[in-house]
């Protein structure tokens, strides 16, 4: 377990690497100043503009291994997915993905309570000004930063090697490897919630009784 650790708070200083996922049918927005200054921010190569919401969906499960905030809209065409269906969608794969709302909607007209039980990560309207969204874009970018199941995220990924050896063992006799876990992670199982908290308890003792040390 303690070569498990390597001390996965290094990684919070690490360059952040971030993509942008822009699921929005309406094509006239693909032009827009908000993508522009995405863009501008992340690389054009890392912003990507999807119509089609099962496309999207299929962008996201083929690249879990990247952060990846969304902008979502919410109304799509009669027969695809709503805002609605493809947030639920995404949280099957990942409960640690950004996905902020980005929606001409009338805020008073629209049900958000299963944005929020799905946690959305903020409402944008399209009328909001760069002033106002990129801020957000900040906050989305920290939260990759700063939270400790995505820094344990982006530690195993690196583990190429050890992906499959069992590292976390159960009271109940089940076994876990690290492509386990990770999947656990990403869903916010309990599986996945006790290892990062008995990993984070075990760090810090370690600190405390200097068996460990945290350099920059």
């Amino acid at each position: 377990m303690v070569q498990l650790l390597r001390l996965y708070y290094l990684l919070r200083s690490k360059s952040m690497k971030v993509q942008v996922l822009i699921i929005e049918d309406n094509l006239k927005y693909k032009n827009d100043t908000l993508v522009w200054a995405l863009e501008d921010k992340f690389d054009a190569d890392n912003v990507v503009f999807e119509p089609d919401p099962k496309e999207a969906l299929d962008y996201i499960k083929t690249n879990l291994d990247k952060n990846i905030i969304v902008f979502l809209d919410i109304q799509f065409p009669k027969g695809e997915l709503d805002g609605h269906e493809i947030l639920a969608e995404i949280r099957k794969m990942s409960e640690l993905i950004p996905v902020i709302l980005w929606s001409g909607v009338n805020e008073n007209q629209e049900k958000f309570s299963d944005f929020i039980n799905h946690n959305a990560f903020r409402f944008v309207s399209k009328t909001a000004t760069l002033a106002e969204i990129m801020p957000i874009v900040d906050d989305a970018v920290s939260f990759f930063e700063n939270n400790l199941d995505n820094t344990i995220e982006d530690w195993i990924i690196q583990k190429d090697g050890d992906k499959d050896k069992p590292v976390y063992f159960t009271g109940d006799g089940h076994s876990y490897s690290l492509n386990d876990i990770l999947n656990h992670i990403r869903q916010q199982t309990d599986v996945g919630k006790s290892f990062s908290k008995k990993l984070n308890q075990l760090t810090i003792d370690l600190l405390l009784r200097n068996k460990k040390r945290l350099n920059d």
